[in-house]
């Protein structure tokens, strides 16, 4: 990996990396959120509520929580490349000064209100982008005056964008993540292909707090629950769709179509096509 980063009163407030391999991990984001800009590329995003996809020149505003985010369909010659901007409060609050931050609203709550919003592209976010490309390459020039320009630029365009009220509601509430009830977080992933920690980790659990308290809910192992509910959503697609059993494995949660012939026809007694016809 390869990474810049240029900070802004004591944070870190923009980074710009590049990947020349497939990646996944889970990604913290405690006291800010952050905007994440697709150069080149594809990047899957795991919430507690939602799966995004977003490529080339496609961004993701996020609030503060817990994410799960993979980096794919890279190779040697198409790589990842990426830049992140943090939305802190307090440096907000430092670089607009004395100016009106009502339009934010950021201590108020709302409900009902995604962790993620995608953000199509816009060529006034791929100009903002291009603008920061000198001082990743320079970053002695990018001084604390100037970066605080940028930040500013950055929020107006965010709260102006093609769904300015959604961006606007998110950055209203991007540090006052929502409780989630624990069940609503499990229901949401059943058919996305995260593993135990994963889940664990959007849920602020341990591993093992994870599987007691989903004992607790569900009467039953994590494992068993999520393979009998693929399963029988497997079984659903392919009795009333003209999906391939590639596809239907997929879009089921299982990341191996041999894994999940093998398991269907343990469960059913008759493999995928068997079941079909």
């Amino acid at each position: 990996m390869q990474k810049t980063s240029l900070s802004l009163f004591g944070h870190v407030f923009a980074e710009s990396f590049t990947l020349d391999q497939e990646f996944r991990l889970p990604s913290v984001m405690r006291n800010d959120a952050c905007l994440a800009y697709v150069h080149t590329g594809k990047q899957e995003v795991y919430s507690s509520t939602q799966k995004l996809v977003i490529k080339d020149r496609e961004s993701i505003l996020m609030k503060c929580g817990n994410y799960i985010a993979n980096f794919v369909d890279i190779t040697p010659t198409s790589q990842f490349k990426s830049v992140i901007f943090h939305l802190d409060p307090e440096s907000i609050k430092k670089a607009f000064g004395d100016k009106d931050l009502s339009f934010l609203k950021i201590s108020e709550r709302r409900k009902g209100i995604d962790p993620a919003l995608k953000i199509d592209r816009s060529s006034l976010l791929d100009s903002f982008v291009q603008s920061m490309q000198p001082y990743f390459e320079n970053p002695d020039l990018a001084n604390e005056a100037l970066l605080s320009v940028k930040l500013q630029e950055l929020v107006y365009i965010l709260s102006n964008s093609g769904k300015n009220q959604l961006a606007t509601q998110i950055i209203g509430t991007l540090y006052s993540p929502e409780e989630i009830a624990f069940n609503e977080i499990i229901e949401a992933n059943i058919y996305h292909s995260l593993s135990i920690s994963e889940l664990a980790h959007l849920t602020l659990r341990s591993d093992s707090t994870f599987k007691r308290d989903f004992q607790k809910w569900y009467k039953q192992s994590p494992a068993k629950y999520f393979k009998t509910k693929r399963l029988e959503k497997a079984a659903e697609l392919l009795t009333t769709t003209s999906l391939q059993i590639n596809e239907i494995a997929w879009d089921s949660g299982f990341e191996n179509a041999a894994h999940f012939s093998d398991s269907f026809h343990t469960h059913f007694g008759k493999s995928p096509k068997e079941y079909r016809i």
